[in-house]
């Protein structure tokens, strides 16, 4: 199998690169469970496995469920509007400065021809959470520096471990390439929740079940309202009715009485016909509290609390910031650790990792409202944690004139400027005047 072109990668281990060839034993994973797409046999037979309730899911399908796609458009929205920074660490660890020149911040601001920021990473984070895994190939300049980067849908994409350790991976996308073979060098892989370490698994595979059900309970209540909101009944008579009688007198009572429009409309039964319902009503089903369950069950799947995507109302003000914290804890930090890592350790040069870090700045989602903005900065400003202007910058402010230097309490020292405890000066002789 032909190789890239030494443009696309870097220009180190051009040997293992080229481990893996005809003859060699390879695992490899493709097309399967595990990337959230079924086999092509069964794929093209039934197009997707039937969950218990007879309803087929597939990442596709799934997205018929309201909680499914609010979990996922909720962490793809969040994650993709938080800044990505690239910081240089200072000297001795103190702290990092955000830098907008350095070539990575350049390409991180501009991945592709396409793509804002925004929009590259919603789509890294969607297929993340929908597929298990999200990937994007880099494409380098000759001396190794990376141009851009490619998102690559999950199914155009198969994934080779070689016996040395090796990840491969072959690709198909216009911009890169048919049939091309990529190192795990020239390819940011993000993975999820995984069985073998180097495949992530599909939420919507590992629970089918959980979202057969919503589905079902969704086309169960528009059902309902298709037919008026009411359970199907029985016209009943003494007379003997032929099948084309039965039929048409069916047919009748659903075009006067059945469907929304039709709600509350009064019957009228002739030739002694009488109407009697059975089943169960939607209160005696608990449809509602059937539809509640598997709304917060797929909220769990995805590490979401069920008020994210309008579910429950057990937040309030009271405890609404600590739920907040427990989202970006669980369903955002897990994701953009991994995508920092994968950055550094993909993109950032040898000579350079030790001084560069790569952060997601998540003081954008905690930002709350302005009264408490302004008094966390008054006492950050006056207690010295930061200056004037590095508030007003954070606030999207001018600076002024002075407004960079460091407030000091005068009334507080430094605990190194303190007389020890035995010190002589600090042992005063009482006061002739106070003792009259």
């Amino acid at each position: 199998m032909a190789l890239l072109p030494t443009t696309l990668f870097s220009p180190h281990r051009e040997i293992e690169r080229k481990e893996p060839r005809i003859g060699m034993p390879v695992r490899t994973k493709a097309d399967s469970f595990a990337s959230g797409s079924y086999p092509s046999w069964l794929s093209a037979g039934l197009g997707a496995l039937p969950s218990a309730t007879g309803l087929p899911v597939t990442p596709f399908t799934a997205m018929q469920a309201s909680a499914v796609f609010s979990c996922v458009n909720r962490i793809s929205e969040d994650l993709a509007k938080i800044p990505l920074q690239v910081q240089e660490i200072l000297p001795n660890g103190r702290g990092a400065t955000v830098t907008t020149t350095h070539p990575l911040a350049m390409l991180l601001a501009y991945p592709n021809r396409w793509q804002t920021p925004y929009q590259f990473w919603f789509y890294v984070t969607l297929c993340l959470c929908m597929r298990g895994n999200s990937y994007v190939a880099i494409v380098r300049g000759q001396n190794g520096q990376p141009r851009s980067l490619i998102p690559i849908m999950p199914d155009r994409v198969s994934v080779l471990m070689s016996p040395r350790g090796w990840l491969f991976y072959n690709i198909s996308h216009p911009l890169v390439g048919e049939g091309i073979r990529l190192h795990q060098d020239d390819m940011i892989h993000l993975r999820g929740f995984t069985l073998d370490g180097y495949m992530g698994i599909s939420p919507i595979m590992a629970c089918p079940e959980a979202i057969g059900l919503a589905i079902a309970a969704q086309r169960h209540g528009a059902t309902l309202f298709r037919n008026g909101a009411q359970i199907q009944g029985v016209l009943k008579t003494a007379k003997s009715l032929s099948k084309e009688a039965a039929a048409r007198m069916a047919s009748s009572w659903r075009d006067a009485y059945g469907g929304v429009d039709n709600t509350g409309k009064t019957a009228v039964l002739e030739e002694g016909l009488e109407y009697e319902r059975i089943g169960m009503t939607a209160d005696e089903a608990q449809f509602l509290e059937v539809r509640e369950k598997e709304d917060v069950d797929i909220c769990g799947m995805f590490s979401v609390p069920p008020h994210k995507i309008g579910r429950g109302d057990k937040v309030t003000i009271a405890n609404f910031e600590n739920a907040s914290q427990e989202y970006i804890d669980n369903a955002l930090i897990p994701k953009a650790r991994q995508a920092e890592e994968q950055i550094h350790s993909r993109l950032v040069f040898s000579e350079e990792k030790a001084r560069l870090r790569v952060r997601f700045n998540f003081d954008e989602l905690l930002r709350g409202d302005m009264q408490s903005r302004v008094t966390a900065g008054v006492a950050a400003v006056n207690s010295g944690l930061i200056s004037a202007n590095e508030w007003r910058a954070r606030e999207g402010m001018n600076p002024y004139p002075r407004g960079d230097e460091y407030r000091v309490p005068l009334n507080t020292g430094a605990a190194s400027t303190a007389p020890a405890v035995d010190d002589p000066a600090r042992i005063t002789a009482p006061d002739p005047a106070a003792q009259t």
